[in-house]
């Protein structure tokens, strides 16, 4: 049999290797790729067992790219869902101290998410942006004027000392991620009673006009369905033609639910079931 592996967005020190690790919990099964397009193409060619891929961020939104990965795979199927809290450190090579950085390197996204720490704290430094934390964390471990902003994961890579903590700009900042397989290898089974699940489609109108998303909602109040997102996409073939991204309560093999997605179905040029999955915890 061949050992199992979970396909990540690398390299090593990202968030997605910590999502990948919470929800496997052995880092040996663990394989960094350079891409989500990799991610997908590894999973339908069987070189990884399951894939993590970020789908929302709670300060950025949708993570557009994988949103559209999982359009147009139809091999994939969504089989559990991971929250992971977002938490930044500032850090340089041993002995530097704050009032010593000069040079600030980080992903832009980053960046962006420290500026008040950034602001009141090292309103002077140069800020220059890296494709990543890891080359970031190689850029600066030879000097002693610089530092970045990463995880506490980069931190233990490359032996850097941690200056500040949680220097995010809010605390209430989460990415989501799913845990997608191979339709070929998903399981089969039956909610269990006591735990909570979601479910999770993409559906387009067979008609663009006034009033056909609110008929496609319709099904879901009909049967006290409660929506925990929605959000559109261009198909990417024409001007003003949009697939809908929706996110439910409750497991598609319930009842209620599988009436309401059958109705939806009716309605729909293209529908699709993501997946049903335990809700994800904070």
């Amino acid at each position: 049999m061949t050992k199992e592996k979970y396909g990540f967005l690398g390299p090593k020190g990202t968030f997605s290797e910590e999502a990948a690790m919470l929800y496997c919990g052995d880092e040996e099964k663990l394989l960094p790729l350079a891409s989500f397009n990799e991610i997908f193409n590894s999973l339908k060619t069987g070189e990884i067992s399951r894939g993590i891929i970020p789908v929302e961020n709670s300060l950025e939104g949708s993570v557009n790219l994988c949103m559209d990965l999982l359009y147009t795979s139809s091999f994939v199927e969504v089989v559990a869902e991971i929250v992971l809290p977002v938490k930044q450190y500032l850090m340089a090579p041993r002995g530097v101290e704050i009032k010593d950085i000069k040079e600030l390197y980080s992903i832009s996204q980053v960046i962006a998410q420290s500026n008040t720490f950034i602001s009141e704290y090292l309103p002077e430094a140069e800020i220059y942006y890296t494709a990543s934390s890891a080359q970031a964390a190689e850029l600066i471990k030879e000097s002693g004027g610089r530092a970045l902003i990463g995880s506490r994961r980069i931190a233990e890579l490359y032996d850097l000392e941690i200056l500040a903590e949680e220097v995010q700009d809010g605390s209430n900042n989460h990415t989501r991620f799913f845990v997608i397989v191979n339709q070929l290898d998903a399981e089969q089974g039956f909610p269990e009673l006591d735990k909570e699940y979601k479910t999770s489609i993409i559906c387009a109108p067979q008609v663009n006009k006034a009033g056909v998303l609110y008929n496609i909602l319709g099904e879901f109040k009909r049967e006290g369905i409660n929506l925990t997102r929605i959000e559109s996409r261009p198909t990417k073939r024409q001007l003003g033609e949009y697939i809908f991204y929706i996110d439910l309560e409750g497991h598609q093999k319930n009842r209620h639910v599988r009436i309401a997605l059958e109705g939806v179905k009716q309605k729909c040029a293209f529908f699709k079931i993501l997946g049903s999955y335990e809700r994800g915890n904070l």
